[in-house]
């Protein structure tokens, strides 16, 4: 914020997260995320090496074959993406796809 109103620096939020998840980003874990990261306005980028996909699609996120202790890089960028980088960051390295939904109250 600046002087009381929100930033307009559109600059994207990063963070780097490892799979928890004993299956992997699989396919109920990845739409349970993509799910999640549709209820945000910004934009949702989601990176393994150099393979990059759009975190609000759960095909586009299986294709990243992320298994257990992949690191993922994170990339939110848009109005709400401080709000979104914590909540995302922990969706992304749950060890279970019960209770994303729970995430955002």
């Amino acid at each position: 914020m600046e002087n009381g109103h929100p930033s307009t620096d559109n600059s994207p939020l990063r963070a780097t997260v490892k799979v928890s998840n004993p299956k992997g980003l699989h396919m109920r874990a990845a739409f349970a995320f993509a799910k999640l990261a549709a209820r945000f306005r910004s934009t949702v980028t989601v990176r393994k090496q150099d393979r990059k996909v759009n975190g609000k699609s759960g095909v586009s996120l299986m294709t990243l074959a992320a298994v257990p202790d992949t690191e993922l890089d994170l990339e939110v960028a848009g109005e709400d993406a401080q709000a979104a980088l914590p909540i995302l960051s922990k969706a992304l390295a749950a060890p279970s796809a019960d209770g994303l939904d729970r995430l955002i109250q």
